[in-house]
């Protein structure tokens, strides 16, 4: 008892250690619990449970309930995340709005600073808020700091060029900031057309993954209430093995036909957290 005491007090005094050394070097990460997804977690994981009870209330198979389970908490925390993810066509669209209120106030001769601190109180909705906190930062930080923040709060590629092109006139004589900015918005029109392309493009891909899943789905319930002798054979050992292949399969192509609908946004290169301080 006296050993496991003292080894557990010199694990106690290395931790401690470990943090002064770490928090001195200025590497320590303190990790905050997002409660909002330990909950989506959470409903995703009793909806699991409740499916796999049913299938096994119906047919039951205690293999396949508990793979069809899983692969239901998988799929619906998959469906919020979805659900919460924000419309990167929306945010574009702000993003060129917003750029071309930049270029036309510039062409007033206002002062940079001036000339952002007048269109926060104008700009789109999805770009208000992250705004009216570079304004704020505006106030004590330099303007390229600022920019870098801001940045950081809208997240997006596009942000990216039009901070860099603020950021280098901000630091440096440039000419024709107002042709560049309207470039910018150009492209950003551009960027958000593609969006809708794709996402008309791929609703298709959405509707055979709903369509597919819905129709399996009903077929087997179907048969497990009609014809429970047909699925006989599925209650043997080798039966639930099969089984469980095919459902894995299954899902593995509907996982895969759902990833052909997401879109890959490019890498940012301004904002990252390594580069702006607290």
């Amino acid at each position: 008892m006296t050993a496991l005491v003292a080894a557990g007090a010199g694990a106690l005094i290395g931790l401690g250690l470990y943090v002064v050394v770490m928090a001195w070097q200025g590497q320590l990460r303190i990790v905050r619990f997002d409660f909002r997804r330990i909950r989506k977690e959470l409903v995703s994981a009793l909806s699991g449970v409740g499916v796999s009870l049913l299938v096994w209330a119906l047919t039951g198979w205690s293999l396949v309930s508990v793979v069809v389970g899983t692969a239901t908490s998988m799929a619906a925390s998959a469906a919020m995340r979805q659900r919460h993810r924000r419309d990167d066509r929306t945010v574009v669209d702000a993003i060129a709005v917003w750029t071309e209120q930049l270029r036309d106030m510039l062409a007033g001769s206002n002062g940079l600073e001036q000339t952002i601190a007048a269109t926060a109180t104008h700009a789109p909705a999805p770009l208000r808020s992250a705004l009216e906190r570079l304004v704020v930062s505006m106030s004590y930080s330099p303007l390229p700091v600022a920019l870098r923040r801001f940045s950081q709060d809208v997240n997006h590629p596009t942000a990216d060029f039009v901070v860099a092109a603020l950021s280098t006139a901000a630091t440096r004589q440039v000419r024709e900031l107002g042709a560049l900015l309207g470039h910018l918005a150009a492209c950003a029109r551009e960027e958000s057309r593609m969006y809708t392309r794709i996402w008309v493009g791929r609703s298709r891909t959405r509707s055979a993954v709903k369509i597919i899943s819905s129709v399996v789905v009903l077929f087997v319930v179907g048969l497990a209430l009609v014809s429970p002798d047909y699925l006989e054979p599925y209650r043997a050992t080798e039966g639930q093995l099969v089984l469980t292949v095919v459902v894995l399969v299954f899902c593995g192509a509907l996982f895969l036909m759902q990833r052909m609908s997401a879109v890959s946004a490019p890498d940012r290169f301004v904002g990252r957290v390594s580069e702006v301080g607290p």
